[in-house]
């Protein structure tokens, strides 16, 4: 072996090893896939899931006193510790949060002993690429104030037609991270919730 080959042992090894898992790219990193990125769950059904959520809605009629509705998109709980995540789309640069669905994070972030409520905004995608963009804030953070929103009437096209007391939240003040980080986030409060930290 030359003088210009030779190994210097195990930081040589190392270094190999972790080119295999990140690939550097114009200063971020590009994640490689492998077996371990696949979906740990997977819906048996998709059909029915769908219309099971889809007949919900017909559960109140317009002859009822009742109104309004909201769902919560993932709940995890751990050790007595739970993440509660929120999907939405962007839709011109802004996610919508309707102010039931708010106020039933906050009682749930106020009330549980361990939470973590994360509000995750996308441009439609399937969480697949380690390297898609997705924009993140935590209700801890709405709470104390630091993430701007406006508060007025709104009407999200995507799910409903009828119009809604909420708050719109730009783009620009959520954090933007890769799939890969947000699933790092996440398996850290649970690490978090495994260990019991508080």
């Amino acid at each position: 072996m030359s003088k210009d080959t030779k190994s210097n042992g195990l930081a040589d090894i190392v270094y190999s090893n972790n080119q295999n898992q990140v690939r550097k790219s114009e200063g971020k990193p590009v994640y490689i896939k492998d077996e371990l990125d696949e979906p740990k769950y997977k819906i048996a059904n998709p059909e029915l899931f769908a219309k099971s959520r889809e007949i919900l809605g017909n559960l109140i009629s317009k002859r009822m006193k009742t109104s309004g509705g909201t769902d919560i998109d993932w709940l995890i709980e751990h050790n007595g510790g739970f993440i509660i995540l929120e999907l939405k789309t962007f839709f011109d640069d802004r996610i919508l949060i309707s102010r039931a669905q708010m106020s039933a994070y906050m009682k749930l972030y106020e009330n549980l002993l361990k939470c973590h409520v994360l509000f995750i905004g996308h441009d439609d995608i399937v969480f697949t690429n380690l390297d898609d963009p997705v924009w993140l804030f935590e209700i801890s953070q709405w709470r104390s104030g630091t993430v701007p929103h406006v508060e007025r009437s709104l009407t999200d096209t995507t799910y409903n037609e009828n119009e809604i007391a909420g708050y719109r939240i730009e783009r620009e003040f959520m954090e933007k991270i890769d799939v890969k980080i947000l699933r790092d986030k996440i398996d850290s409060i649970w690490l978090e919730f495994e260990h019991r930290i508080i």
